[in-house]
C-alpha cells in the first residue's frame, strides 16, 4: 500500500469540488487560507496549489473577484460545507431538462469515487436511480485489496431498480469482490427478518458492512414518484400510513421523519437492509441526491447520517440553504 493510499485510508477524505482549480482560488483569495492549508485539505503538493493559483490569474479566473462560470457553484459548495460541517460539497449545474438531473449527479458521483475510493478500502453502497446513473460514467480500474458491499437486499428480477445491482456493477468495473444481502428487500414479518440475519452468509455481509471505509447513499421522498414506490418495491398503499407516522424520506428503504428518526411503522421492521445506525458510523458517508421534491428528504438524511460529502445540484443546494434558514450571502 502506497503512503498516499495509507494516508487516505487512515485519515479524513480529501476536499473535493465540481471545479477543483476554482475552489483553490476561492479558498486562497476569498477565504484567505494559506497555500499550505489548501494543499493539506486537498492532499496535493504546495507546488500544485501554486501552479493552480498562477494559472487562475493568467486565465482571468481571478481578477479582484472569482471570475469563472463555476464560481457560483463553488460559493454554494462552501456554504453547504460550513452549514452541515461537510468535508466536501459538490454542486453540479442545473440541467436544462429535469429528466437529466440524475445523470448530472451520477457523473459527479463517479468522479468523486475515482478520487476517493482507492486500494485497500471497502465501499458500502445503496441503490436507486441516482447511483445507478453513475455507472455510465465510472471508469474501469483494477483496485487491490478492496471490496464493495451491497447495503440493501434484492428483488427477484434484475432490472436497474434492483438495489443490489449497483453494488455488483461497481465491483465489476473496479475488478473487486462484492458482497450482497441475498434476501428480499422486504420480507413477510419481522421474525423472518431476524432469522435471516442469523444465517452465516448474511451475518458475514452485515459484519463487512459495519467495517466499511465509505458508504455511498441516496435518499428518496415519500411520494408516488419516488423510485421505491413507483416501481413497487414498497406498495403505494403504504404512502398515506407512512406520512401519518411522519415519514418524509426513505434511506436504504428505511423510512425516517424530519429529524432523521425511524418512524414507528411495521414496514421498517421487515426491511432487509443494513440498519441506519451502523451506516451512520461509517467514517466516510457520501450522500448524493437532488431535486426540489427531495429537499425535505435530504435534510432528514443529513440528520440521520453524519455525511462527509454531499453531491447535489445548484437549485437543490439553494433550496437546502433556504430551508435551513440561510439567506443568500
Amino acid at each position: 500500500m502506497s503512503k498516499k493510499t495509507k494516508k487516505r485510508k487512515e485519515g479524513a477524505p480529501t476536499l473535493s469540488s465540481a471545479d477543483l482549480n476554482v475552489k483553490m482560488a476561492w479558498l486562497y483569495h476569498v477565504e484567505g487560507l494559506t497555500q499550505e492549508r489548501i494543499a493539506s485539505l486537498l492532499d496535493v503538493s504546495r507546488m500544485k496549489v501554486m501552479r493552480a493559483l498562477a494559472a487562475s490569474a493568467e486565465d482571468h479566473i481571478v481578477v479582484t473577484t472569482i471570475n469563472a462560470d463555476t464560481a457560483d457553484q463553488v460559493a454554494l459548495e462552501r456554504r453547504l460545507e460550513k452549514r452541515w460541517n461537510l468535508k466536501s460539497a459538490i454542486v453540479v449545474p442545473e440541467p436544462q431538462e429535469t429528466r437529466n438531473l440524475e445523470r448530472a449527479i451520477g457523473h459527479a458521483v463517479a468522479r468523486y469515487l475515482e478520487e476517493q475510493f482507492v486500494d485497500g478500502m471497502t465501499l458500502a453502497i445503496g441503490g436507486g436511480a441516482t447511483l445507478h446513473a453513475s455507472l455510465a460514467f465510472m471508469a474501469r480500474r483494477e483496485l487491490k485489496d478492496s471490496s464493495v458491499i451491497g447495503l440493501v437486499g434484492s428483488l427477484p428480477h434484475s432490472q436497474w431498480i434492483n438495489p443490489s445491482i449497483v453494488a455488483t456493477k461497481v465491483a465489476e468495473r473496479l475488478k473487486v469482490d462484492s458482497y450482497q444481502i441475498s434476501a428480499p428487500v422486504i420480507v413477510d414479518d419481522p421474525a423472518l427478518r431476524d432469522r435471516l440475519w442469523e444465517q452465516a452468509s448474511l451475518s458475514d455481509v452485515r459484519q463487512r458492512a459495519a467495517k466499511a471505509d465509505m458508504a455511498l447513499l441516496t435518499v428518496g421522498e415519500v411520494s408516488a414518484d419516488a423510485t421505491i414506490f413507483r416501481h413497487g418495491i414498497v406498495p403505494q398503499s403504504l404512502i398515506g400510513p407512512l406520512r401519518e407516522k411522519g415519514a418524509v424520506a426513505n434511506i436504504l428503504c428505511h423510512f425516517v421523519d424530519r429529524e432523521g428518526r425511524l418512524v414507528d411503522h411495521e414496514v421498517n421492521r421487515r426491511i432487509m437492509a443494513i440498519d441506519l445506525e451502523t451506516v451512520a458510523r461509517t467514517p466516510h458517508v457520501i450522500l448524493a441526491a437532488g431535486g426540489e421534491q427531495k429537499v425535505a428528504a435530504i435534510l432528514a438524511a443529513l440528520r440521520t447520517v453524519s455525511a462527509e460529502a454531499l453531491i447535489t445540484d445548484a437549485a437543490t443546494a439553494r433550496l437546502l440553504l433556504e430551508e435551513a434558514g440561510e439567506a443568500e450571502g
